[in-house]
Parts: C-alpha cells; structure tokens; sequence
C-alpha cells in the first residue's frame, strides 16, 4: 500500500452538513375511521377531526441538511461597500444639480456684440454692465481700443462694439 492510500484525508464537515441520526417517534395507537364519524356530523367537521387524529409531520432525510431561513446579515466589509456606494450616490447625484444649475453670472466676454450709448452714459458704467466680473478699468481700456476712441468721452446714440 502506498504512503498516499493508507492514511485517509482528515476532512471537516461542518455541524449543519453533518449526518444526524434518524428521530424514532413514539408509537400512539390510532382512532380506528368508524371512530371518526359521527351520524349527523358535516363533511368538513370529519375533516377536522380526522386532521387532528393523523397529524402530518415533515419527513426529515438522513444526509441532507435543515435549512433554516436566515436573515441577511452584513459584514463589517460589507457595511464599508454599502457606506460606499451611498457616498458615490449621493455626490453624483450633488453633482448632476449642480451642473444642471443655471449660472447666475453672466458669461465672460459678455453674450452681446454691439451697445448703443444712452443719454447720460459713461464708458465706466457700460464697462460695469458688460463684464460686471472683471475689472472696470482693463475693460474701459479694452472698449477705446477696440472702437478706436481717443479719450473716454462718448455721445448718446454712439454704437460701440464690445468684442
């Protein structure tokens, strides 16, 4: 015999898999049917009676396992993935309104090509309206420059172009 055959494996089955012996019940001698009928009685009241003189048990086998349900029950790893996934839930979700938010400035560079000086305008307040987000300053040097304006003076009804 070899070294291989003559010492089986040492395997372990868990308690729940594991053969249990067979539950010999005890003998209880029964109602004879003609007990069970009674002259007078329903179908359904025989029907009872005999239930509770022949009761059903389940039929366990030898070899196979009780399964028994179980709740869900979560790890501590388990717990940290479901931590995750809301985490990941919830930012995408923050971040889907913020993006679909509307802005509420203006875009840069102004969304209008050409302004018409008012009455009382100056070219410091249209350099406000226009891009209120930058600097007036470096916005008035880049509207003379762009209409070719000597000085900061402009007339009412004057079309200036903004880009």
């Amino acid at each position: 015999m070899s070294v291989a055959t003559e010492f089986p494996p040492e395997v372990y089955i868990p308690v729940p898999a594991r053969p249990r012996p067979a539950t010999v019940l005890p003998f209880r001698p029964r109602p004879v049917a003609a007990e069970l009928l009674v002259d007078g009685d329903s179908l359904r009241q025989t029907a009872r009676r005999t239930a509770r003189a022949y009761p059903v048990r389940a039929a366990v086998t030898i070899g196979e396992p009780i399964r028994t349900p179980t709740r869900l029950r979560l790890t501590r790893r388990g717990y940290v993935v479901v931590a995750l996934l809301a985490a990941v839930l919830t930012t995408g979700v923050l971040w889907l309104a913020h993006a679909s938010a509307p802005s509420s400035q203006p875009a840069p560079g102004g969304d209008v090509a050409a302004v018409t000086v008012r009455p009382g305008d100056t070219l410091w307040e249209i350099a406000s309206r226009i891009a209120p987000q930058r600097d007036p300053r470096v916005t008035v040097a880049a509207l003379e420059q762009l209409n070719h304006l000597a000085g900061p003076a402009v007339q009412p009804g004057q079309v200036l172009r903004t880009r």
